[in-house]
C-alpha cells in the first residue's frame, strides 16, 4: 500500500492487485482525511474489502449453454406459474423462437444486432409474423436470457434493447369485418341445406356475439330458460391446443376477464338451442359433431373458405367464424343499442375493431338519415 496527499489536504491510500481474467496489474484507492495508524490500518481493510469484491465479480466464470438447452430450462421453470392455456402459447413460441435464434446458438455470444436480423426475418420473412406477436416473442426472449443471467449463462440480456421493425398494414375496409344482411343471409342458406351441425353454431355465435371458442364449448347446462329470463352463461372457451378431440374440455375462465358474463337470448337463440339439443343427446357440449365431439373451429374455418364462393362471396374475401361476432355487432349499431351495452354483451372491455364497426354503421345511418330529410 502508498499513500499520496491530495491538494484539498486529505490522504489517497492506493494498493495494486492482480485481476484474475486478464492477468494484468490494477489498482485500488482510498481517501481518508489523516494519514494515522489509525486511518492506514482502516485504509487496508478497506482496500483489502474491495479487491475481494473486485476479484469475486471478475472469476465468476460464464457456464456456456445452447439456447434450445436454456429455453427449455426456462419453460421448465416457467410453466409452473401459469395455466395450462398459457403453457400450450408457451411452448408455440418457444418453438418459433428456437428455430430462428438457432438451436445450438451459444448463448453468452448472442448480441442484440443479431436478435434484430432474427426478429426482422420472421417479421419480413416466410413467417411474416405480425408487429403484435413480435411483440410477444420479444417479451420471451427478455424472460429466457433474464433466467440465463441468474444461472451464470451470461452477464447482459440482448433481447432488452433489440428492436420490432414497424409493418406496413395493409388498408382494410371495415365493411370487410362484417357480413350485410343479404350476405348473411346467403351464408346461413347455404349452411341450413348443406351442413346442419354448422348451421346452428354459425347462427349461435351470430345472435349472441361469442367468440368461435365460446360456442363451441358452450355446455347444456350453460344455457338457463326460465319463465323469468331465458339467458346463457359465458364462463370459458374450447381448450384444444395439443389436445386429442376426445380429451378436450371447456376451460374455466374466457379469453380476457370482461369475457366472462351473461348474455340473453332472442327466441330465435332459443329455437337454435333446441334444435342443438336435439342433435346432441349424448354429449355435455351443445354443438357437437356426429360423434358426439365438440365441432372444431378449425375445421369449419376451413369449410367456410372453401365454400365462400358458392356462397356468393368473392374468393378473396376472407369468411372466418369470427365474422359472425363483428355482424352481430353491427346489427345491434343499427337497432341503435349504445356502444357500452354492446361491449358489455360481447365481452369486450375495449377493442379498436368494435368500436370502429360501431362508428362505421352509426355514421351511415345519420347519412342515410340525412338523405331521407331531402324527401320531406
Amino acid at each position: 500500500m502508498w499513500i499520496e496527499q491530495k491538494s484539498n489536504g486529505k490522504f489517497l491510500f492506493r494498493e495494486k492487485f492482480i485481476d484474475n481474467l486478464t492477468e494484468k496489474e490494477k489498482t485500488v484507492s482510498v481517501t481518508l482525511d489523516k494519514n494515522t495508524r489509525e486511518t492506514r490500518s482502516k485504509a487496508q481493510k478497506l482496500l483489502l474489502t474491495k479487491i475481494i469484491k473486485l476479484k469475486q465479480n471478475e472469476s465468476r466464470k460464464i457456464v456456456p449453454i445452447t439456447f434450445k438447452d436454456l429455453a427449455i430450462k426456462w419453460e421448465t421453470f416457467y410453466v409452473k406459474q401459469v395455466k395450462d392455456n398459457s403453457r400450450l402459447s408457451i411452448k408455440a413460441n418457444l418453438k418459433i423462437l428456437i428455430e430462428a435464434v438457432g438451436p445450438e446458438s451459444i448463448v453468452h455470444k448472442i448480441t442484440t444486432v443479431y436478435l434484430n436480423k432474427k426478429i426482422e426475418n420472421l417479421v419480413f420473412g416466410d413467417r411474416d409474423i405480425s408487429e403484435s406477436y413480435a411483440k410477444i416473442l420479444k417479451t420471451r426472449l427478455k424472460a429466457i436470457f433474464e433466467y440465463g443471467i441468474s444461472h451464470g449463462h451470461l452477464k447482459i440480456n440482448p433481447a432488452v434493447s433489440a428492436v420490432i421493425p414497424k409493418k406496413i398494414k395493409d388498408a382494410t375496409m371495415v365493411t370487410e369485418f362484417y357480413l350485410e344482411s343479404n350476405e348473411l343471409k346467403s351464408l346461413m342458406d347455404y349452411l341450413k341445406g348443406h351442413n346442419t351441425r354448422y348451421y346452428l353454431l354459425c347462427q349461435w355465435l351470430y345472435l349472441n356475439g361469442l367468440r368461435a371458442g365460446e360456442g363451441s364449448a358452450m355446455q347444456k347446462s350453460d344455457v338457463i330458460i326460465s319463465d323469468d329470463r331465458q339467458y346463457c352463461k359465458v364462463t370459458g372457451t374450447l381448450e384444444y391446443h395439443g389436445r386429442k378431440i376426445a380429451d378436450q374440455v371447456k376451460s374455466t375462465e374466457t379469453k380476457t376477464a370482461s369475457g366472462m358474463r351473461e348474455v340473453d337470448l332472442s327466441k330465435k337463440a332459443i329455437e337454435i338451442y333446441r334444435e342443438a339439443l336435439s342433435l346432441s343427446p349424448h354429449s355435455n357440449f351443445l354443438f357437437t359433431t356426429s360423434n358426439n365431439t365438440p365441432i372444431q373451429i378449425n375445421a369449419l374455418n376451413a369449410y367456410l373458405r372453401a365454400h365462400k364462393e358458392e356462397m356468393g362471396f368473392d374468393r378473396n374475401r376472407k369468411i372466418s367464424t369470427h365474422i359472425f361476432r363483428h355482424t352481430h355487432i353491427s346489427k345491434l349499431a343499427e337497432i341503435g343499442v349504445p356502444l357500452h351495452v354492446i361491449q358489455r354483451r360481447v365481452g369486450h372491455s375495449s377493442e379498436k375493431i368494435t368500436r370502429e364497426i360501431y362508428l362505421h354503421i352509426t355514421n351511415k345511418m345519420k347519412s342515410d338519415t340525412k338523405d331521407l330529410l331531402e324527401l320531406l
